[in-house]
């Protein structure tokens, strides 16, 4: 990894210079200035006051999610997907770009766990998700400004029940990854394929993956295979390829990826479109498509008189309307963005009414 790659994987001319390439670099990813800067950094390219100072508030940020995983995984057991196991891959002096940090937790109490010690941090926003049927699963994402708020993304926590939760569709929800951190690394890169398509940090973090010799592609193959991310592992492995050297990594580009693949697009084009769930929140739930929790209360006093909750509860009311109430807060569990008043103030009515906050609700 060096300066030269950086030029070819965001296509900038080197006689440009450092300047377009880290403008470059701002327009694929907000987080991969980072690496750009600390690569400036490691080759002696002089810096101004303002890019150092950039240089140094990332790598405090690295320093402060490495803080808060140690801190959560010394009592509760998780495990961290992407960043930090990525970041295991880059020479210690440069700087595996990360926007956030993700934590998989075996079950909603652990889940839960982790969550009041993180709010413990005073997060600006606490966002609840809850997804699948028969089996729900929980996201939540907490989030708060960052050391520089006008100048750099806000601090993200993301601690979830499953690893991989699919395209809501034909690919399930897949709650634990591999044991194998390659593996695990290749199909969390691979699942980002039904978020976003992919871009240059991609492509960096497979370069720097095939440094390490693989131990086994069939065995790959078959993870990818299993998990259901074949036909995305294989785009991803292409669209690397045409832009970094892949190294150890790259005969796993090769026709037994390609017939999984092929398969698994067949098996996903046999299974029937799902129409969207008639009715509300509690036909959402019953389906397993996602609901998003409105925020409605979070106070100090509920924190306490729930420490002993280990599942959220679903409460419902007036008809097909919803409420989530968690350790941490109560939600109106909605399946859009947009929200009307009236809507809004009858879930604050309900929760204000007798009995929403000692019933046992639904369980996971």
């Amino acid at each position: 990894m060096d300066l030269a790659l950086l030029y070819d994987v965001l296509d900038v001319p080197e006689d440009f210079g450092p300047g377009h390439l880290l403008f470059a670099a701002r327009r694929q990813h907000y987080t991969l200035p980072y690496l750009v800067l600390s690569a400036l950094a490691r080759e002696g390219v002089p810096m101004s006051g303002a890019a150092r100072g950039e240089l140094d508030r990332a790598r405090r940020r690295a320093a402060h999610y490495g803080a808060v995983l140690d801190r959560v995984a010394a009592e509760v057991p998780v495990r961290p997907l992407k960043g930090p196991l990525l970041a295991r891959a880059y020479p210690e002096d440069l700087l595996r770009p990360q926007g956030d940090l993700d934590l998989v937790t075996v079950g909603e109490p652990d889940l839960w766990r982790v969550v009041r010690l993180l709010v413990a941090d005073g997060p600006r926003h606490v966002g609840v998700t809850v997804l699948g049927s028969p089996q729900r699963h929980v996201v939540v994402t907490l989030s708060g400004p960052a050391e520089d708020p006008l100048l750099d993304p806000e601090l993200r926590v993301e601690v979830a029940t499953a690893a991989l939760v699919g395209d809501q569709g034909a690919v399930p929800i897949r709650a634990a990854m591999p044991a194998d951190a390659l593996a695990s690394n290749l199909l969390a890169l691979a699942e980002e394929r039904f978020q976003r398509p992919f871009h240059a940090r991609d492509a960096i973090d497979l370069h720097q993956l095939g440094r390490s010799a693989v131990p086994s592609t069939t065995e790959l193959v078959a993870a990818a295979a299993s998990y259901h991310l074949a036909p995305e592992l294989a785009e991803l492995l292409a669209y690397a390829g045409d832009r970094v050297p892949l190294g150890s990594l790259a005969p796993l580009a090769g026709p037994a990826l390609a017939a999984e693949a092929d398969a698994e697009r067949a098996r996903r084009a046999a299974v029937p479109a799902s129409a969207p769930p008639a009715g509300g929140a509690g036909a959402a739930l019953a389906a397993g498509v996602p609901l998003y929790g409105m925020p409605l209360r979070r106070t100090a006093e509920q924190l306490a008189a729930r420490s002993g909750w280990e599942r959220a509860r679903v409460h419902r009311f007036g008809g097909d309307e919803a409420l989530l109430l968690t350790p941490v807060g109560d939600y109106l569990l909605v399946t859009g963005e947009l929200v009307g008043q009236e809507r809004y103030d009858a879930a604050l009515r309900e929760l204000d009414g007798p009995g929403p906050g000692d019933r046992a609700g639904e369980g996971s």
